[in-house]
């Protein structure tokens, strides 16, 4: 904290300075909007050129900046999707009107259109620009960016960092394996597996020119299941504005920093090039649990008039020290930094992607968008233990997987209100699951391989009549999953080899969306919707375990020991915008039928959670989003969450005990986020926030002794920009140094076999981050 206070009154001195360094002339007003359809463009960047002075639009476009002294005084007006504008002011007391104009050459959002919503759609959405995500990224998963800007997500850290090693995401309750994650429309789930680590590529938020976040069914996407919600990133545009570089350097508690490089080409004779490389790390705030990481990020392409041929690919390699395993709660309580995963215990995991996009605008109407890609990863992870020995042993559990697929839209759209169109897209996912002990890696004790196939084919339309939009959208979905044991492991156990053969599972999945949106004016609207999808269980839900053993064999080959899950989608809510606010506020009811739900039980190596098939079970609740220009200067903003789940009956394993009307694991009936935002001055933002996770059973008999307590935490921020080419921010987060956990699950310390204590990962303390960013 003195290095806190140290960086404090350094900016108080700063400031002192510049308040007496020149006097103010006048404040000049005005409102930003799209040339073309003359919408407002809230949020929208207006700054003086040569000064710090800067400020951005409100919710009704307007904005209000006080100018330094200048002869001929010039704004710099840019948004996303937009061409900077240069806009002289020749009057000082004249109200502005500043139009921008659409980027004429497009190399980011035409490539996600086909996946995501319009704002308009009958869909529970949220959309963030990287103006948003800018001001709150200093090179974390983008996760806990999210966590924070919508509604109904729940994440951890397992160093307890928040900023780097491994994190999680769950909405509406639900974990990151059953929710869709794209980039540019493409799949970054592991197939397989369905999760996303990406701990494999960090810094991944730095490289985002958008995110949507669609909660429930929503639109047909690609990859696995849109069941519990879809989150879509869009890579940042490379093909608008000037050429520019830009360093960023960030420092924090924990040893935690990033070293950051980018430059883009800009438009150069309609070519375009982005590249950044990034340089992580952390300590970790529990004990060994430190990162080591490396990531590129690149994107480039040809944007024609009628022809855009775009490639963007990323590669990443990163060391974690692991903390997986929940810590009694007496023990956090003791020493919270506790970690009692193994100190030798460091995984090493790259992935890689390459994806090649083309546009071809085969008229006014019509336009074809098609994709290629690939994406594969592959590491080891240890896991270390005494034997009965006595003796330190570490065994390696290590895949590899290679993923191929393409995809192809054809869109149409009649500029009268009826907007067409349907795709196809096809994959094929390798994956090889080997293990051996340390050090004779090479000598294999397991080996086997799995491989899944998938086509899918959608077709949406949208229609415009008065006031009324109506929307509807069906994919279906064809899944073969083939998974091919270790034929030797399992003979060695006495089983015989002709019993050994796996029958292929296949799945066919029709997923239907209806809904429709009433318009009432330009600022209101309301909405309901339909939604039904289904999704194929996981490797690991079928195996229960790391592999397949004379134990599980029997189980594997029955291919309907885990069925498939379905959920009915209920959704229904309204979206104001008036010149001061904007908010959203929706409803929704999931019906679910064999949910794939957790249990609060791991395998005995800990990191993969044992779940199995609720018959019955539902999610409802009620989401609100928000934001309001409470004064000139000062913004309140926010998202909150109200939710209940119930399954109806539960059996745990083998027991003939029936648990009934139950909640879900880890699923709080309360999230709230809640940000202040103050301009002190055209050059500082004062920012204070507050987060609420209310309390959340750990395992399905919701016994109270297993119970995640709830919290609060506050963060505060300030940002000052030094210059037009230098700015500073200090983030300091869980002001009040509340112990809290996210995430958890019931311990068995005596080895009885039965649960006698709450285990929980701890979140970070209170701590902080500095960030230089300079554009050169």
């Amino acid at each position: 904290m003195r290095a806190t206070k140290r960086y404090l009154s350094t900016l108080l001195f700063i400031s002192t300075i510049l308040l007496f360094q020149t006097a103010l002339s006048q404040s000049i007003s005005g409102t930003v909007r799209d040339t073309e359809t003359k919408e407002i463009l809230p949020g929208a960047s207006v700054v003086q050129k040569g000064t710090r002075r800067g400020t951005s639009t409100a919710a009704d476009g307007s904005f209000t900046l006080s100018l330094l002294e200048n002869k001929k005084p010039v704004l710099l007006v840019s948004f996303v999707g937009y061409s900077q504008k240069k806009y002289e002011i020749k009057q000082l007391d004249k109200l502005l009107l500043i139009e921008l104009t659409p980027s004429t050459i497009q190399g980011g959002e035409i490539f996600v259109d086909d996946v995501r919503a319009d704002q308009t759609d009958p869909v529970t959405q949220t959309t963030i620009k990287r103006a948003k995500i800018e001001k709150d990224n200093v090179g974390q998963d983008p996760v806990f960016t999210l966590a924070r800007l919508t509604p109904s997500v729940l994440t951890h850290s397992d160093s307890g960092t928040r900023f780097a090693n491994y994190s999680y995401i769950r909405l509406r309750g639900m974990d990151q394996t059953r929710i869709n994650l794209t980039l540019n429309g493409v799949p970054l789930n592991d197939m397989i597996d369905q999760g996303v680590f990406f701990s494999n590529f960090n810094d991944f938020g730095n490289s985002i020119q958008s995110v949507q976040v669609q909660r429930g069914v929503g639109t047909s996407t690609n990859g696995t299941a849109s069941y519990a919600g879809s989150i879509n990133f869009e890579s940042q545009n490379v093909s608008t504005g000037e050429p520019s570089a830009v360093a960023k350097l960030t420092a924090g508690s924990f040893g935690s920093h990033r070293i950051s490089g980018k430059v883009s080409t800009g438009s150069i004779n309609d070519f375009g090039f982005f590249g950044r490389f990034s340089n992580t790390g952390s300590d970790g705030y529990r004990f060994h649990s430190g990162t080591k990481s490396n990531t590129f990020f690149t994107s480039g392409g040809y944007f024609g008039d009628d022809n855009i041929v775009k490639v963007t690919a990323f590669i990443g390699r990163t060391q974690n020290e692991l903390a997986y395993t929940p810590v009694p709660i007496d023990v956090i309580r003791d020493v919270p930094r506790t970690n009692n995963v193994s100190q030798n215990d460091e995984d090493n995991f790259g992935q890689q992607f390459f994806q090649l996009q083309y546009k071809r605008y085969l008229s006014e109407e019509f336009s074809v968008n098609s994709s290629v890609y690939y994406g594969g990863a592959g590491g080891d992870f240890p896991v270390g233990f005494n034997n009965a020995e006595g003796e330190f042993v570490q065994q390696l559990f290590s895949l590899e997987n290679d993923h191929y697929g393409l995809k192809s839209t054809l869109q149409y759209n009649n500029g009268e209100g009826l907007e067409l169109s349907g795709g196809i897209h096809t994959y094929r996912f390798d994956r090889i699951n080997e293990e051996s002990f340390a050090p004779q890696s090479e000598e294999l004790t397991y080996a086997d391989d799995s491989r899944k196939d998938e086509f899918s084919a959608f077709a949406k339309a949208t229609y415009k009549v008065g006031d009324l939009q109506l929307y509807g959208d069906v994919q279906v979905r064809s899944v073969k999953l083939s998974l091919n044991p270790d034929i030797s492991f399992l003979t060695d156990a006495g089983i015989p080899r002709s019993e050994t053969s796996i029958p292929k599972r296949t799945w066919t999945f029709i997923s239907p969306k209806i809904g429709l949106t009433y318009h009432f004016n330009d600022n209101f609207n309301v909405y309901s919707s339909f939604g039904r999808s289904g999704r194929e269980p996981t490797r690991q839900d079928i195996l229960g375990a790391t592999n397949i053993n004379a134990s599980n064999l029997e189980v594997v080959q029955d291919v309907g020991s885990v069925k498939a899950e379905y959920t009915n989608d209920y959704e229904g809510g309204f979206r104001i915008q008036t010149s001061r606010s904007s908010a959203k506020i929706n409803g929704f009811f999931m019906q679910f039928r064999n949910e794939i739900s957790p249990t609060g039980a791991f395998i005995p190596e800990g990191f993969v959670q044992l779940r199995e098939n609720i018959s019955k079970s539902y999610r409802t609740g009620i989401e609100f989003q928000w934001e309001w220009r409470l004064l000139e200067p000062v913004t309140v903003s926010g998202n909150a969450t109200w939710m209940q789940t119930n399954i109806n009956s539960f059996s745990p394993g083998t027991s003939d005990q029936t648990f009934m009307d139950v909640e879900s694991i880890l699923s709080p009936e309360w999230l709230g986020n809640v940000t202040v935002r103050y301009q002190a001055f055209e050059w500082m933002d004062i920012s204070l926030s507050g987060r609420y996770v209310g309390e959340s059973f750990l395992e399905l008999t919701n016994n109270p002794k297993f119970v995640m307590p709830s919290f609060f935490t506050a963060n505060a921020g300030a940002e000052v920009r030094l210059s037009s080419s230098v700015s500073a921010s200090l983030k300091i987060n869980n002001l009040f140094d509340k112990l809290y956990f996210t995430n958890g699950a019931p311990l068995d310390t005596d080895f009885d076999g039965n649960f006698d204590t709450p285990g929980f990962i701890v979140q970070p303390p209170r701590h902080g981050f500095v960030e230089v960013k300079v554009n050169i």
